[in-house]
């Protein structure tokens, strides 16, 4: 029996004390439990480091930490994998093994990501040999993140050359749906190669992406025996019976003719260790659609905030959906006492949204400052008026007023040390339908990963758990009020058809001509908004990626492109 302790953390990029203080409280709690205890990708520096990457003094500061830990861990009688950026005559993305005081050894990572989101191959060297230990007689194999994707590498020369535990440390980004499929591949690993697989995942929020933890134990079967919490820290500690392996494989005649076609490695080290007590699995509840992107949205919100050493955030409240969300989960993120929020209304707003965001404030307990900028824009227009001969009112003017917004919400930032909160969504950066250096500027923008029709969504799913948002606000036709009467839909498809056309154009580089919604020529006028818009999403605030393609790293289009759209 193995008794395992998946250390599911959340690092900070950079912070090397702070993580180490983390990863030596777990062993301290733990190790008397455990003969092995395991810590992510590059736990040591946090993931993703990126081009501290290429700094000699980074990697060796890391390296320092290591030696720290591996000092720590004399009075410890567990074996300890982590993570960090090792250097060996080039970088390596590695898991170092410690015992008692003493380095065991390293696996270096032998598959390197370099799409969407990763771009390890700027960073790394790819390992090329195993790593596996014996522990009590069981022989143990590891492995990182993009290496079990590969179903006949490296990791399958692990398990060949008898391992019945493969351990699998990660940094594996969150977006909406990826849980079920990676759950499926794990589950195939440990089918085929007839082994336990223990999938270790980070937690917690880095600039632009999320780590949602959820780490797992699979059983020779296939079966999912132990889950860890989704968006939270937590240890998952597990008793593994690797006899079943055994006499699994005795009974299956493709892994014995499997592995007498390889040379096997053999154990780098062999270790007798003693652990108290036996732990059956526990799992967790998976969080699936709205409630996966609510709570992926809030832990990268407060991570961001946090790590950033801002006191808390302000927005500006409209009496609109965008608004009304971000301020959900700005205050599910930090606390009521850390959020501000103001009204900032002119000629044009309505008594309706004030009432609706007044309401939305006290519901949720934050402070609401009304500010009119009726008095500031008409000092602007008095000026264009009698320098630049400017009569008439133009799109120019309706910019003017967001921009006087933003320039409101930053000097609150500036004077209390408050992020500013970005409320624009995917819909709207898509097609440009938002003011650059106004309503689209912030600090950090919660939900520019969500298409309108998702912003409603978790709106509702928020309102589900106590209703705070006003029904109004969901019946009100979407718009800006930036002139008389003025509605979304006066310059853009109705949200429901547009989002039918943006998703599998942007997310799936589909074809116009595949996608069966609006006619064709909206389409092509739809899709170049997209292609002209791209100066402004280049300057947009970042935010959180949950969607399979993200206006950011995983979306890299020219600002300068004459390419023009058809239906063909």
């Amino acid at each position: 029996m193995i008794n395992l302790s998946l250390a599911q953390i959340n690092p900070t990029v950079g912070d090397l004390e702070g993580n180490l203080r983390k990863i030596e409280d777990v062993i301290e709690n733990y190790s008397r439990f455990s003969h092995i205890i395991l810590f992510p990708e590059l736990a040591i520096s946090g993931y993703s480091p990126e081009d501290l990457l290429l700094r000699i003094d980074f990697i060796k500061a890391c390296e320092r930490a290591l030696e720290d830990l591996i000092s720590f861990s004399k009075d410890h009688e567990c074996l300890i994998g982590v993570g960090l950026p090792l250097w060996d005559g080039d970088v390596f993305n590695a898991l170092a093994l410690i015992f008692k005081g003493d380095l065991v050894g390293y696996y270096k990572k032998a598959r390197l990501p370099n799409y969407g989101v990763f771009d390890e191959v700027r960073y790394f060297r790819e390992g090329e040999e195993p790593l596996i230990v014996e522990v009590n007689g069981y022989k143990i194999g590891f492995s990182i993140c993009e290496d079990i994707w590969y179903p006949d590498h490296v990791e399958r020369l692990t398990l060949l050359s008898g391992a019945e535990l493969l351990l699998n440390v990660n940094a594996s980004v969150f977006h909406e749906g990826k849980q079920e499929f990676r759950e499926g591949f794990v589950r195939s690993r440990a089918q085929d190669n007839i082994c336990y697989v223990a999938y270790l995942n980070l937690v917690g929020g880095q600039d632009e992406i999320v780590f949602d933890g959820r780490s797992m134990v699979i059983d020779p079967l296939g079966r999912v025996v132990a889950r860890a919490k989704a968006f939270e820290e937590d240890i998952l500690t597990v008793s593994l019976n690797l006899e079943e392996v055994r006499r699994r494989r005795l009974l299956d005649l493709r892994w014995r003719f499997a592995s007498k076609e390889i040379d096997p490695f053999p154990p780098i080290g062999k270790f007798k260790i003693k652990a108290e007590g036996r732990f059956e699995g526990r799992m967790e509840n998976s969080p699936q659609s709205e409630e996966e992107l609510y709570k992926a949205i809030v832990l990268a919100t407060k991570d961001y905030v946090e790590k950033n050493n801002f006191s808390g955030a302000v927005l500006g409240l409209s009496g609109g959906i965008d608004s009304a969300l971000t301020a959900c989960i700005a205050v599910d993120a930090l606390g009521r006492e850390r959020v501000k929020a103001l009204f900032m209304p002119s000629r044009f707003s309505s008594k309706e949204s004030y009432e609706d965001a007044k309401a939305l404030a006290e519901n949720l307990g934050i402070d609401l400052i009304v500010i009119s900028i009726d008095e500031i824009f008409a000092v602007y227009r008095k000026i264009f008026e009698e320098t630049l001969g400017i009569q008439d009112f133009s799109v120019a003017d309706e910019n003017l007023q967001a921009r006087i917004r933003a320039n409101l919400l930053f000097y609150i930032s500036n004077r209390e040390n408050l992020v500013v909160l970005s409320t624009s969504n995917k819909s709207e950066s898509a097609v440009g339908y938002t003011t650059i250096y106004g309503d689209m500027a912030g600090g950090f923008a919660p939900i520019k990963d969500l298409f309108k029709t998702q912003v409603y969504a978790l709106a509702r799913y928020r309102n589900s758990i106590k209703e705070v948002i006003p029904e109004r606000i969901f019946k009100k036709p979407p718009t800006a009020e930036l002139r008389p009467y003025q509605k979304d839909q006066d310059t853009l498809p109705p949200y429901d058809l547009l989002d039918a056309l943006l998703k599998p154009f942007i997310e799936e580089n589909a074809p116009l001509s595949e996608i069966e919604v609006l006619p064709e020529e909206e389409k092509i006028r739809v899709a170049n908004m997209v292609r002209k818009a791209e100066y402004k999403r280049k300057q947009a605030p970042i935010g959180p990626k949950v969607t399979g393609r993200a206006f950011g790293k995983d979306w890299r289009m020219p600002i300068t492109n004459k390419f023009t759209f058809k239906v063909t």
